[in-house]
């Protein structure tokens, strides 16, 4: 399959943690920042030089101010298949939004002061009338799967549509062990921050609870260095041939 490279790039705490007061300890300022440059900026000597950021439609809302989008009570047909204008920019933001809830209010964001485009990713389920809330906004959106999110199909359209090759996939859990699940994560790249804060509600790195399929999945180190401030880099490699040989038993 002509797919994007997949490297889930990610911040936690000690305990694995992707969310949580543990980030405001000033013992996490160097893993932060190395966090942000080498996954958001080109001009670091690391960067991975990601053209796309991949996050689940939880993580996207703290991108839309966790507002409800107000959409028209009626609309004019929109056609049917997916909408694709704004090819050929230099970053996307790349949101896994099932059935369209996602409030932008404009078809760009940001994050570590960097600009991205836009893409929606939805399914069968997202009404027309959200559908024409992103045309109005200018955001392009592939529909892959029914009901559920058909991610190598996403991977594909994303590569042969948009060019994507070199992707991040930043969370939350749910969708990252979505993607490990099936084999689609190439590399894992965690910047492991000095501290914790014990809160249980926490987002943890991997959230098998949609899917309903907790397992074992290993991984092979490839790289391990301790930077300033204590600050952890881990490069792991996942045992990718072993997860389709579990897949199919």
């Amino acid at each position: 399959m002509d797919k994007a490279k997949v490297t889930l790039h990610i911040f936690t705490s000690v305990d694995g943690k992707i969310t949580g007061s543990y980030s405001k300890a000033k013992e996490c300022k160097p893993a932060s920042d190395l966090f942000k440059s080498i996954g958001f900026k080109d001009d670091h000597p690391d960067s991975f030089h990601f053209q796309g950021w991949i996050y689940g439609s939880t993580t996207a809302m703290e991108f839309t101010n966790h507002n409800t989008p107000i959409l028209k009570k009626e609309v004019e047909a929109v056609p049917t298949g997916d909408f694709i204008i704004n090819k050929g920019k230099n970053k996307y933001f790349i949101a896994f939004d099932r059935k369209g809830k996602l409030n932008w209010q404009d078809n760009k964001t940001a994050y570590a002061n960097e600009e991205a485009y836009v893409i929606e990713v939805l399914t069968e389920q997202a009404s027309d009338l959200y559908k024409a809330f992103l045309r109005e906004k200018e955001i392009p959106y592939i529909i892959a799967g029914k009901e559920e999110i058909d991610i190598p199909m996403v991977l594909k359209k994303l590569s042969s549509i948009f060019g994507l090759k070199n992707l991040l996939l930043g969370g939350g859990g749910i969708l990252n062990w979505s993607f490990l699940e099936a084999g689609l994560i190439d590399e894992i790249s965690l910047i492991v921050a000095p501290a914790v804060d014990g809160d249980a509600n926490d987002t943890a790195l991997f959230n098998s609870s949609f899917t309903g399929g907790s397992r074992p999945i290993g991984f092979t180190l490839n790289s391990a260095k301790v930077l300033d401030g204590g600050t952890l880099w881990l490069r792991y490699s996942v045992n990718n041939n072993l997860v389709k040989e579990q897949n199919n038993e």
